[in-house]
């Protein structure tokens, strides 16, 4: 599906204040589809038995979600900051993310590598996606397993759980998670200069939508869109003020 053209976001972008302010291109590679993981019990194997399901998303949201997040901690590290915010053009710029790092370089496609660089930014900060082990917050606990990655949902629909705030029981959750990599890019060289893994992801249990639904049923479309978001909002503004740090020079 074609998505808007790689060029900064219109109202997005910060005015620099002076030539000596650091400048930032920004863009995001997570947001074209999730990944729907669904939990498959297997004995005696330690191999992935999970069913995956692929869900494009027909809109930009996401990823400008993570713009919009990564903008307002630019703004605040450094006011006077030149930040451009890119979009993705074709779904052909979200595929072979693991093919552009070699060591601590990165090779852009040459689209973006292109836009990138008509910016005139010193830096961009590049976020894709994460392949890592299912690690779901539930309370005090951690559940899932298998490996999950990028944006998406972990559903188990066997699992009970016991609602600490409720004191109910249920069967069966869905968990958003954001698995993604955030990383610092010298534009003049390609280098990594700095670098953070995300992994998070936050089990609701089925007593929280309709009842009598299932794990996957008890939230709408829209609730889990806009859970799926505020996850990954949040994380990025936890993670970048530690990764900004010392950036600045």
């Amino acid at each position: 599906m074609k998505r808007p053209l790689l060029a900064a976001i219109a109202g997005l972008t910060l005015a620099a204040a002076a030539d000596a302010a650091p400048s930032y291109a920004v863009l995001s590679l997570v947001g074209d589809k999730l990944d729907i993981v669904t939990y498959q019990p297997v004995t005696g194997s330690q191999l992935d038995s999970n069913s995956h399901t692929t869900l494009a998303m027909p809109q930009d949201e996401l990823d400008i979600a993570a713009l919009r997040s990564i903008n307002r901690s630019l703004k605040a590290a450094a006011p006077d900051a030149q930040v451009a915010l890119l979009a993705a053009s074709t779904a052909a710029d979200f595929e072979g993310q693991e093919r552009m790092f070699g060591g601590n370089h990165v090779t852009l496609p040459p689209e973006i590598d292109a836009a990138v660089h008509r910016e005139g930014v010193a830096t961009l900060v590049l976020v894709t996606k994460h392949q890592g082990e299912a690690h779901l917050q539930a309370w005090n606990d951690k559940l899932g397993s298998g490996r999950i990655g990028g944006l998406g949902f972990y559903v188990d629909g066997n699992k009970w759980l016991r609602n600490r705030d409720t004191n109910l029981s249920s069967q069966g959750y869905v968990a958003p998670f954001v698995y993604v990599d955030v990383a610092l890019v010298d534009v003049a060289s390609g280098m990594v200069t700095r670098h953070t893994t995300i992994e998070a992801g936050r089990v609701v249990d089925s007593t929280r939508g309709t009842e009598g639904g299932n794990a996957w049923e008890a939230l709408s479309a829209a609730q889990k869109v806009a859970m799926l978001t505020n996850l990954l909002t949040e994380q990025l503004r936890a993670a970048m003020p530690p990764l900004l740090a010392g950036a600045q020079r």
